[in-house]
């Protein structure tokens, strides 16, 4: 698979499990955080892979 369907995919699971997390956990905030909780984890997952590759080198 290339970069940017890896990329894509994980955008969209990123933004889903994101709006599922911040409904579940915190119901009272709206769809904009639940968006922003999704980006911040598709961000984190980059950088762990970023410092697992790292490691290999």
């Amino acid at each position: 698979m290339n970069a940017f369907l890896i990329f894509v995919v994980r955008l969209i699971l990123g933004l889903v499990f994101g709006i599922l997390l911040t409904r579940m956990f915190r119901p009272e905030w709206g769809i904009f955080q639940g968006v922003v909780t999704g980006l911040v984890l598709v961000g984190l997952a980059y950088v762990m892979a970023f410092f697992r590759n790292k490691k290999k080198q």
